[in-house]
């Protein structure tokens, strides 16, 4: 196999180490340190995929660039994202690791250039190539105690011949993101709850402290959504805990198919209470997404046995804006007195948070 890599220039010590301005020395270099602190910037697996795709193009050269990650069960290769026609997109494709050359190209840790084979606007290393032909660059993405998390693949035109420099500095690129996809994958899991997959409380209670102090500045208005689902205790009592499990899962799932997705968070509180932050959300429309949310629920049928399962959930609304100082707990505190009111008057209904102090009466049953 012919790698093509030409020799880097040997330098005394004491060899000067600038370049003109414009240089593809420096470019190479902005590249390197404008990706890698990029990188080392963001814990969204989408957003370090797009900033290592693109870096990768440019440095490169490449056409068409692919970065794959190791499924939890190390079985598949799941394409992250794409870089073709200076755009990233993300497939929802999976290559298997056994018995495939790119699962092989991975699993030796070695950076090295294939002939090339497009799979859907991937390219992947191939067994066979004609000369003249583009050529596939395998980078296996190896992070901390060389633990392989999965492989970024580039399209290198013919024409393009790698320098030994241009190589070392694609191989520190790789690194960096795979230490950067490592950190994701495990920010990941410690800010979303397992069996929901819903985020947990304690992410809940950094951003609502986040959205308060913007509310000042930003002269903004903040809702927040509390939902109990009712008798769950009675669900766990007659079909098992198992089947609770189930009813926790779909009742997340039916949440977040019906929020605004990137703006709403989604948490699971405890148990089965779940909190709905809604920043720039006036009241009136966590009231309408809260009783859409309950008329759904009391509709679904839950559990996947023969048994089939019905539930009800009540919700508390409450809302501040940036005329107000409140407390991440005192805004809870309003939330949780709503549901109280809504548990106490019926349950299967949404009450909304009233000050008492300004106006007196009952609860507001919305």
């Amino acid at each position: 196999m012919n790698n093509r890599l030409s020799p880097a220039t040997n330098l005394p010590l004491n060899a000067s180490m600038t370049c003109d301005l414009g240089s593809d020395f420096d470019e190479q270099f902005f590249i390197l340190n404008f990706g890698t602190r990029l990188l080392t910037a963001f814990t969204d697996k989408e957003i370090l995929t797009d900033i290592a795709l693109e870096t990768l193009a440019d440095f490169s050269r490449g056409t068409r660039v692919a970065v794959m990650c190791l499924d939890d069960k190390q079985e598949n290769l799941d394409v992250a994202g794409i870089f073709l026609e200076n755009k990233s997109v993300h497939p929802n494709i999976s290559f298997p690791v056994e018995e495939t050359l790119t699962g092989k190209m991975m699993l030796q840790k070695v950076v090295a250039i294939c002939p090339l084979v497009m799979e859907n606007d991937i390219p992947l290393p191939a067994e066979n190539g004609r000369p003249g032909d583009n050529q596939c660059l395998c980078l296996p993405l190896i992070g901390a105690s060389f633990h392989v998390v999965g492989l970024a693949t580039i399209e290198i035109p013919e024409t393009h011949h790698l320098t030994f420099f241009e190589m070392q500095q694609l191989r520190i690129l790789s690194t960096v993101l795979a230490v950067a996809l490592d950190n994701a994958r495990l920010f990941a899991r410690v800010i979303h709850d397992s069996l929901t997959n819903l985020y947990t409380r304690r992410f809940y209670e950094i951003r609502v402290e986040e959205e308060l102090l913007k509310l000042k500045r930003n002269h903004g208005c903040l809702s927040l959504i509390l939902f109990d689902l009712d008798n769950f205790k009675k669900v766990n009592d007659m079909f098992g805990h198992l089947a609770g499990d189930e009813v926790l899962r779909q009742f997340a799932a039916l949440m977040q198919d019906n929020v605004r997705r990137g703006s709403t968070l989604v948490s699971r509180y405890g148990g089965e209470e779940f909190v709905l932050l809604m920043p720039d959300a006036h009241l009136s429309e966590a009231i309408h997404l809260a009783q859409r949310i309950t008329t759904l629920c009391s509709s679904h049928t839950f559990g996947d046995g023969p048994g089939k399962i019905q539930m009800t959930v009540s919700g508390g609304v409450a809302f501040t804006d940036h005329t107000e100082s409140l407390s991440p707990k005192e805004l809870f505190q309003r939330a949780d007195t709503a549901l109280y009111d809504a548990k106490n008057n019926g349950k299967n209904r949404i009450v909304a948070w009233h000050d008492q102090a300004a106006s007196p009466g009952g609860p507001v049953c919305v």
